[in-house]
């Protein structure tokens, strides 16, 4: 049965995506596009090396399309640590088109790791979880390698960033604008979520 609004399916590889991404797009429909509604579907969770590879992500995929209400649209995330973001997202989108080329899928893959998008929207950050008031983002925040450990840097003595408790928390409260900015794989996954939203592609794509 069809929906008059967008139904969203994510596909994510880690325990603090599931969380963090579902109350992400939750915040940025409405951000990208004033009085949108979209319904966001829980995540579904495949390890990245299994997401990789045609039959785990065609079973995911069939997973997630058998759901009602039936999602219009499907975004999958993954980090690329030291792998090439384009390729990956090459990859991930012909394994889906093999064995469902009829459900549309966009493929993001954050640049090093989802933390980036953190780094780069720092300044909401500020004053949260013990964070400094004046947390300023770094300079080309998706060329530094570990973010968890940069924001761990930023914390008060003795506490750690914690991917489970503070991707979900972040998550809701980094600053938007300036992560499309600072961020071009944040910039993209916007760019691919109006798409899911609209239907037309952004020129940029």
């Amino acid at each position: 049965m069809s929906t008059p609004y967008p139904v969203i399916a994510p596909i994510v590889e880690g325990h603090g995506e599931e969380r963090a991404l579902h109350g992400l797009l939750q915040r940025l429909v409405p951000h990208l596009l004033p009085g949108a509604y979209a319904d966001i579907q829980r995540p579904h969770r495949i390890p990245r090396d299994r997401m990789l590879k045609p039959d785990p992500l065609a079973t995911a995929l069939t997973v997630v399309t058998a759901r009602t209400p039936t999602p219009t649209g499907v975004v999958a995330l993954l980090d690329a640590d030291d792998d090439c973001p384009v390729e990956l997202a090459q990859r991930l989108r012909g394994h889906a088109q093999v064995s469902h080329a009829h459900v549309p899928l966009v493929a993001v893959v954050a640049v090093r790791e989802f933390e980036a998008w953190f780094l780069a929207g720092a300044a909401g950050l500020a004053g949260r979880a013990g964070l400094p008031a004046d947390l300023t983002p770094p300079s080309a925040p998706e060329t530094i390698r570990g973010a968890k450990e940069w924001i761990s840097r930023h914390m008060p003595r003795g506490a750690t960033y914690q991917e489970t408790a503070h991707q979900p928390s972040f998550a809701t409260c980094f600053d938007l604008d300036a992560a499309r900015s600072g961020a071009p794989s944040f910039d993209k996954f916007c760019r691919d979520i109006l798409f899911l939203l609209t239907g037309r592609p952004h020129p940029r794509s």
